[in-house]
């Protein structure tokens, strides 16, 4: 059973804490009241001693009273400095443990939601937790401080009317209070308000936190116009809520200012009448000083931080108290429901129901049959999806060829020098490319050229015909490209399968888990990945089963077998050995070339095409690339490794 939450802003609720925590602090409390009895003697001298010096001495005509009293006016100033100091020890004394107080039960409540509940950690906690544990703290420190010096200012204030003239109390009591009953309509809707703007603000966080985490996901998906349609309510709901709360802000202002002058009016306009009855100058310019140097600069004060600070501090300790009573909510919900539970439980299937506190979560963007390309060509994945054959998953090989390269130059920059330099090259259908060659000759940008992350600075590009420009419009239908960084979803590994084949059969993908060693990622077909968890070897062969499953005429492979074992490379060298699309691939650690496999070393200005026998009578480059070699076994060359060249460029 759920507690009934108090969110209206009335102060009632965090009556019983507020009393128990005064009363642990009952020394720190008593301190600071025996200081402000000094302040409550200051603001009493400060009107009478001014009424004494002017009766009693200077319009008296004896000069040495009227300064004695302003002697003792001064003595009264110095006294209440001391006051201060004292007060703010004191004050620290009961603010500073008030916040660690909170920050504790923040994080116990935290933790106990942490381990009790199956759902995510709340983000909003993060915000409670800081700032809004230092608001209560500054709040709560204001206001006693305020509260303290109105009530010892006003206490010295009202004494010293009394003891000049009972008179003058009325005139001064009726528009004080009046203004601060028109002061006090405004606290609960101020208070309202202030609830409204905080909890706008702690969904704006929540939803800024999950779109953090899910960064990777949106940007590779597209899906940032989702994520800004969804947090376009909730920054207008935040805008709102401000704009409410300054328009209460305006009237809490004018009830401000009728508290702080209608007593100053009252004064001055029954001047005449009291100066004709009896009253003094002395008696008349010392009750104006205590309203204008003692009651309205405390009122003001009291008024600001009731309106301000106090409204947020009642909000805010709403929250923050109710805490522990949410943590034992969900406690106490998830005993009853194993309680209640007769029979053996699956794994997760505890309650994924919202407290009543919780923001509801962003829906996550469903994933594209394509990736959305960023700038970066060599982190890019294959481009947004165009029209999709319907062959099967082996595709029929086009009648033109499936690359044509003419007068293609690429260079990084106006004034570098050309990686690729006006290269020609014509690759069949079906045939499957090595290309190699040292660091920086070229080898993975000719592979992000071909899917379209790259543009040339001369050339022409041609895909089956299609220009490179018309072929990323294709999509997959047209190639797809496994660059040495593949991105991966954090998704089931179903979908992070076949996000590039949608309609591929179940069989077919079950070949690609057993072939790229992914059962143990298999296990939980619901559970999504998590793709920091993961290792750099399952990332590749993740990537890897992706692009063997998908039905295109054309794979662009980087550095494919990086960071697999020696049995999960031969598995991939198998897998892609039959496969009937065109493969390029560009690695430098791969089995020899089979007999007749052409072979593109890419070696500055020249590069050399040909066999594996031919480059080695042709290229001194190559010949040391391939050194330690054997000859290919009956078998074939599947257990012949050479080194071609350091990583990708």
């Amino acid at each position: 059973m759920t507690r009934p939450r108090h969110t209206d802003g009335a102060p009632s609720p965090l009556l019983r804490p507020a009393l128990t925590f005064a009363r642990r602090r009952k020394g720190p409390l008593g301190a600071l009241g025996a200081w402000s009895l000094l302040e409550s003697a200051r603001t009493f001298l400060t009107g009478y001693a001014v009424a004494r010096a002017l009766d009693d001495g200077f319009l008296a005509g004896d000069v040495r009273t009227g300064l004695l009293w302003l002697l003792a006016l001064g003595a009264a100033a110095l006294a209440g400095g001391f006051a201060d100091a004292g007060v703010f020890r004191a004050l620290g004394g009961v603010i500073e443990p008030l916040r660690d107080s909170l920050v504790r039960r923040v994080v116990r409540a935290t933790l106990i939601r942490a381990v009790a509940s199956p759902t995510p950690a709340d983000t909003a906690r993060v915000s409670r937790l800081t700032a809004q544990t230092e608001i209560a703290r500054d709040a709560a420190g204001g206001v006693l401080l305020t509260v303290r010096s109105f009530l010892f200012t006003s206490a010295g204030a009202f004494t010293g009317l009394a003891a000049l003239s009972p008179r003058l109390l009325p005139l001064v009591l009726i528009p004080l209070a009046a203004g601060l009953a028109l002061f006090a309509v405004t606290l609960r809707p101020m208070a309202a308000r202030q609830r409204d703007l905080l909890d706008a603000d702690e969904h704006l966080a929540a939803f800024a936190g999950r779109t953090d985490h899910a960064a990777r996901d949106i940007a590779a998906t597209g899906a940032a116009p989702l994520v800004t349609a969804e947090a376009a309510p909730l920054i207008t709901a935040e805008a709102t809520a401000a704009s409410a709360l300054a328009r209460w802000s305006a009237v809490r202002v004018t009830a401000l200012g009728l508290a702080v002058h209608l007593p100053v009016a009252t004064l001055l306009l029954a001047a005449p009448t009291l100066l004709s009855t009896g009253l003094t100058p002395g008696e008349l310019l010392a009750a104006l000083t205590y309203v204008t140097t003692a009651l309205l600069p405390a009122v003001n004060a009291l008024l600001t931080a009731l309106g301000a600070a106090g409204s947020r501090l009642v909000v805010v300790l709403h929250r923050l108290l109710g805490e522990e009573a949410d943590a034992a909510d969900v406690r106490e919900e998830q005993a009853h429901a194993l309680r209640a539970d007769d029979g053996p439980r699956a794994p997760g299937a505890c309650s994924q129901g919202k407290a009543d506190d919780e923001v509801p979560a962003i829906p996550a963007p469903s994933l594209p049959r394509e990736p959305v390309h960023g700038p970066e060509p060599f982190r890019a994945e294959p481009s947004p999806p165009g029209p999709r054959p319907t062959r099967g998953p082996r595709p029929t090989r086009p009648a033109l060829p499936a690359v044509t390269l003419r007068g293609l130059t690429f260079a990084y920059g106006p004034d570098a020098a050309p990686v690729l330099d006006h290269l020609d090259l014509t690759i069949e259908p079906g045939e499957h490319l090595l290309v190699v060659g040292p660091s920086g000759a070229g080898k993975s940008t000719l592979l992000a050229l071909l899917a379209g992350t790259a543009h040339p600075r001369h050339g022409q590009i041609h895909l089956a015909g299609h220009t490179a420009r018309h072929a990323r419009t294709l999509g997959t239908a047209a190639r797809v490209l496994v660059p040495p960084e593949p991105y991966i979803f954090e998704a089931p590994l179903h979908d992070n399968l076949t996000y590039l084949a949608p309609d591929a059969p179940a069989p077919r993908i079950t070949e690609a888990i057993d072939t790229f060693t992914l059962a143990p990622l298999a296990a939980d077909p619901a559970r999504p990945l998590r793709p920091d968890h993961l290792t750099p070897s399952e990332r590749r062969r993740i990537a890897l089963a992706r692009a063997w499953l998908t039905p295109t005429p054309l794979l662009l492979l980087d550095e494919p077998t990086a960071h697999l074992d020696a049995g999960a490379r031969a598995a991939t060298e198998l897998a892609f050995a039959s496969h009937p699309a065109t493969v390029i691939t560009v690695s430098h650690h791969f089995p020899a070339p089979e007999p007749g496999q052409r072979v593109l070393l890419l070696d500055g200005a020249t590069p050399y095409l040909g066999t594996h026998a031919s480059l080695l009578r042709e290229s001194a480059l190559y010949g040391e690339l391939a050194a330690g070699l054997g000859e290919p076994s009956a078998a074939g060359s599947r257990g012949h490794r050479v080194d071609l060249g350091v990583g990708g460029e």
